[in-house]
């Protein structure tokens, strides 16, 4: 009898482990596909000599027909604020679902 409750419980934990190791499909994050997106939209532009070395913080949100809109940039250059603007602002995202009404967070650094 105690072999029999001793495989019983085996078998249960094996069960168990089959069913907690099965592989879900896993959806990229919004914020992260944004990201992306933004970066290569910024990444096909010459970049000015005045904006390299420069940080800022976007705050963006997506409406209805997947189009970005720029709530706010702060930064301290005003050339990378504008750089960001014109290429960002109003740009549709190619990919993704994204939920409408949350801004996001978005740091950027331009490298030297």
């Amino acid at each position: 009898m105690k072999k029999s409750i001793v495989i019983m419980m085996a078998m249960c934990f094996s069960v168990a482990n089959m069913i907690a190791s099965t592989p879900e499909a896993i959806k990229p994050k919004p914020v992260k596909a944004i990201v992306t997106q933004i970066y290569s939209m910024l990444g096909t532009n010459e970049i000015p000599s005045e904006i390299r070395g420069s940080k800022a913080e976007v705050r963006v949100a997506v409406d209805r027909g997947n189009f970005l809109r720029i709530l706010s940039v702060e930064t301290e250059n005003e050339a990378l604020k504008k750089f960001i603007k014109s290429n960002i602002d109003f740009q549709k995202l190619t990919s993704g679902t994204y939920e409408k009404g949350i801004v996001y967070r978005i740091p950027l650094e331009v490298r030297e």
